[in-house]
């Protein structure tokens, strides 16, 4: 693997977390850098930054309340990290 590649699989990894707002100050500076010089992961980060805005604004129907509460009940159940279970 070229370390091209293993710089694109890095920045592609950290696409998520960046448009979140989840990673530390240097590795967003990072990623930019990378983006700039790179128009096949600057063009992916894009599309993941269109797609992400896309589904936040289609979001504004309400979910049925049967819907809800079953998701209520699946996350209850679900263990809490850190939970030692006793």
């Amino acid at each position: 693997m070229s370390h091209h590649h293993h710089r694109c699989d890095k920045a592609q990894a950290l696409v998520y977390r960046y448009l979140d707002g989840e990673i530390i100050w240097f590795r967003r500076i990072r990623v930019r850098r990378h983006l700039r010089h790179c128009p096949p992961c600057e063009h992916g980060f894009h599309f993941e930054e269109w797609l992400k805005r896309r589904v936040h604004d289609g979001c504004y129907e309400e979910i049925p309340t049967p819907v809800y509460e079953r998701l209520r009940a699946v996350l209850r159940e679900l263990p809490v990290e850190g939970d030692t279970g006793g």
